[in-house]
């Protein structure tokens, strides 16, 4: 069992570049160099966001998609991610990655299984199988009144 979570904590922090970090500026967006943005396609009505939230979608070189969520003081406060591989959690959870890492380590979950990791401070939702890989991660004390939290498990 141990081997098995190992793995998939292993899986989980290949290093994949990532263009975002949860709780810092839209700045922390451009540290790592070049971009490429996605243009924004249109939502329906049930995935509008409160004007206080603006959005970024960037492709990882691997072409793995992440929307970044910022919220009305510039903090990304929610990332969605969907591609072939697994980006690299901890330049995605930044500061956040070691409550992460715990919450990992402390779980009994099937190799399998659904990642969920629910804290007071982070929650991040992931799984998949090979070459298609989704999840989302938000921080709770940052989320805007008014922002419906499944759009992160929509599509991209």
């Amino acid at each position: 069992m141990k081997y098995k979570l190992g793995a998939l904590l292993l899986l989980f922090i290949l290093p994949t570049p990532v263009f975002a970090t949860l709780g810092q500026s839209a700045a922390s967006i451009r540290q790592d160099g070049i971009l490429q943005t996605v243009p924004s396609q249109a939502r329906s009505l049930a995935q509008a966001l409160p004007s206080s939230v603006t959005t970024q979608t960037v492709r990882t070189a691997q072409g793995v998609l992440v929307k970044e969520y910022l919220n009305a003081g510039g903090l990304v406060f929610a990332i969605a991610w969907s591609g072939s591989t697994v980006p690299d959690l901890s330049q995605l959870l930044g500061d956040y990655f070691g409550i992460f890492h715990a919450a990992v380590q402390n779980s009994h979950l099937p190799f399998k299984a659904p990642l969920v990791v629910n804290q007071s401070q982070l929650v991040v939702n992931m799984g998949g199988h090979m070459r298609a890989y989704s999840g989302s991660a938000y921080l709770p004390t940052l989320v805007p009144n008014g922002f419906d939290l499944s759009v992160l498990q929509g599509p991209i």
